[in-house]
This record gives C-alpha cells, sequence and structure tokens, in this order.
C-alpha cells in the first residue's frame, strides 16, 4: 500500500500532466518535488546523513527533465565540493525518497554565492566611511582605521 508521499507524488505527477497512465515509469517535474524537498532532508537526517541534509540547505531544485535528470544548484563552493564527492549516494537517496528514475546534476552558482557571502568587518566599515558625511569627515580631519 503506497504511504501519503508516494500518493501525494502521484497526484502531484498526474495534476503536471507528465505522468500518463500509460507510462511504465513516472516523470518528475521539479515543483512535485520541490513539495517534499523539507522532508527529504529530514529523511537524510533521520538516515545519519547530517552532513548532505546540511549542504543542501544551502541549495535549490533548479530544474528537471523529462529524462529524470534533476539539477540541483548550490550557492556555497564548499557544500558543491562536498556533495560531488558523495553524488552518487545521494542520487540513489533522491530516487529512493521521491521512488522515481532520477539523475543527478550538481551546479555551483558563483554569482548568487557571492550576493549572499556575508560581508566582513572591515568591508562594512569601508562601505560606511564612503556612505556616511559624519564619518567621511571624522576619518579625514582626525584620521582614523578600524581597531577592535
Amino acid at each position: 500500500m503506497p504511504d501519503v508521499r508516494e500518493r501525494r507524488m502521484n497526484k502531484e505527477l498526474q495534476r503536471s500532466g507528465e505522468g500518463q497512465a500509460g507510462d511504465s515509469e513516472q516523470v518528475a517535474n521539479v515543483d512535485a518535488l520541490r513539495v517534499e524537498w523539507r522532508q527529504f532532508l529530514d529523511h537524510l537526517a533521520r538516515k545519519t546523513h547530517n552532513f548532505m541534509a546540511t549542504h543542501l540547505q544551502s541549495c535549490e531544485l533548479a530544474s528537471c527533465t523529462p529524462g529524470g535528470v534533476l539539477e540541483i544548484v548550490c550557492c556555497r563552493k564548499f557544500s558543491y565540493e562536498e556533495l560531488l564527492q558523495d553524488r552518487e549516494l545521494l542520487q540513489r537517496e533522491l530516487s529512493e525518497f521521491y521512488a522515481l528514475s532520477l539523475q543527478l546534476h550538481l551546479r555551483y552558482d558563483a554569482e548568487k554565492d557571492a550576493c549572499t557571502r556575508e560581508k566582513s568587518v572591515f568591508t562594512l566599515f569601508q562601505e560606511l566611511s564612503e556612505k556616511n558625511e559624519v564619518l567621511r569627515f571624522l576619518i579625514t580631519e582626525f584620521g582614523g582605521e578600524l581597531v577592535y
């Protein structure tokens, strides 16, 4: 008897129009997979794959082709490199959890990484000293540097 997750996934696939009744294999769409993404991360954590679940939190499901190629985009280079080493295990876990035949493609998004990276104290001070007139006056008149 199919569990709740499988029934929901089947409904999503049928609604998407990609899972046709005559097919022996179901085809996933990325929206159907996103519905269960948090549950998948919890599933990994319960199976003692905490490191993988943690790295996947900074990733997102980008696309899924009709052929079952799932693209996951990582916005942290370290997470991308760690997941790349365990790609086969992650692919097996994804296929098992979603009950679909999925091929995994990992991609690193350097642009998104740069946008989400925290700024250092020095960078924040430099930006503030360029924008704030009072701070700029104090630095030019009295000299100043960041000390902490």
